[in-house]
Order: C-alpha cells, then sequence, then structure tokens
C-alpha cells in the first residue's frame, strides 16, 4: 500500500518558461542559453545543492566567470537571470492539495539556502509534511543517501512511497532504493500513475 508521495519540486511544482529567461540574451547578443550553462555548471551547481555554496556565492561566482569569458556589460544580464524565481504550477498545487489525506507529503529538492523562505513566501510550506533541501543534508539527488533521508523523515518505506522527478538521472535514482517512481512530463500522465496504485484525487480541498 502506497503511504506517500514525495515530489520533486523544479520542473514538477514549479516551472521556468518564462520567454524573458532567454529573449534578454538575445537582445544583448548574447547566445541563448549562456548564463544558464554558467550557473548550472557542474563545479558550481552541485557544490551548491550539497551546501558547499551559498546562493549568494553561486550568483557571485557565475557572475565573476562570465564577466571573464564576455566583459562587464553582462553584469545587469546575469541580475535580471538571478531576479527569475519562476512559476508555480498552480494547477500541480491544486492535484497536490487533492490527494487523499491519508497520503503523506513531501518535497525532496536540490536547491539552495533560499528555498525555505521561498516556499513560505509562496504559501506552500504547509502543502507538506516534509521538505528536504538538499542543500541542508550536504548530499543531492540521484545520491542514494538523499532518496533515504526523504523516506525516512517520511516515515515510510521506499516501496511504500511514490516519487515524481522531471528528470530521468534523479528518477533511476530512487527507483535504485525501492521507490516507485514516475518520469514527470504533464500532469495528465502523473494521474495516470496515481491511478496504477488506486490513488484517485478527491473532490475537496485538504
Amino acid at each position: 500500500m502506497i503511504d506517500a508521495v514525495l515530489f520533486d519540486f523544479d520542473g514538477v511544482i514549479r516551472q521556468w518558461d518564462e520567454s524573458d529567461l532567454w529573449t534578454f540574451e538575445a537582445e544583448a547578443k548574447i547566445e541563448t542559453g549562456t548564463i544558464f550553462a554558467t550557473a548550472f555548471s557542474k563545479e558550481l551547481h552541485e557544490p551548491l545543492t550539497r551546501g558547499e555554496l551559498t546562493w549568494v556565492q553561486w550568483r557571485d561566482e557565475t557572475e565573476h566567470r562570465l564577466v571573464k569569458t564576455h566583459g562587464t556589460f553582462i553584469r545587469p544580464i546575469v541580475k535580471r537571470f538571478f531576479e527569475f524565481e519562476g512559476r508555480v504550477d498552480l494547477e500541480m498545487v491544486e492535484l497536490v492539495k487533492r490527494l487523499p489525506d491519508r497520503l503523506r507529503l513531501g518535497i525532496l529538492t536540490n536547491n539552495h539556502d533560499r528555498f525555505e523562505d521561498y516556499l513560505r513566501r509562496v504559501g506552500l510550506e504547509e502543502l507538506f509534511d516534509v521538505v528536504i533541501n538538499t542543500h541542508r543534508i550536504g548530499v543531492a539527488k540521484p545520491q542514494p543517501l538523499a532518496y533515504r533521508h526523504a523516506v525516512s523523515r517520511l516515515g515510510v518505506e521506499p516501496a511504500n512511497c511514490l516519487f515524481v522527478d522531471d528528470l530521468e538521472t534523479n528518477v533511476r535514482g530512487g527507483a535504485a532504493i525501492g521507490l516507485q517512481c514516475h518520469h514527470f512530463q504533464n500532469q495528465s500522465g502523473l494521474v495516470a500513475f496515481l491511478r496504477e496504485f488506486d490513488i484517485e484525487l478527491i473532490s475537496h480541498q485538504k
């Protein structure tokens, strides 16, 4: 029997689809995705998600590297990039609210030291029983210890927990420790996955 559902956050509940996130680079005659590629490079983003860099250090080092390769004119473009906070998918929030009350709900996110403040600010903290930010535990998905920490916090066995993530590598990591995993692509696919485990959405909000 499924006792809990564990969600990734970015790419599942929060989306990064603002058009300006990419167009302002083109306007500055910079190749689209340049800032993202630097900020989310393995040598910068992975230490951030393991708690080895703060958000401010991550931003400053991204800017430093881009100024070094492109010049000081890129500073305001980097600033705009880091001002984006993504878009909360309200349909996904509604789906989470409609899950049966018996299920424990959690977030397992590779994130940074400002994430919990953001979650409170957008009013989503109370929606989940447990929030595991890998920045706080020193190990990130897809490492097994990240998932084990999450199921321990939820108080369930891996086989009795569903895990939902938009990245295949993280799905594989969850499956490796025995979680029932779903590679998230859209809401309808997730609903079909839930039904495989006899989980139907309820009509009233929690």
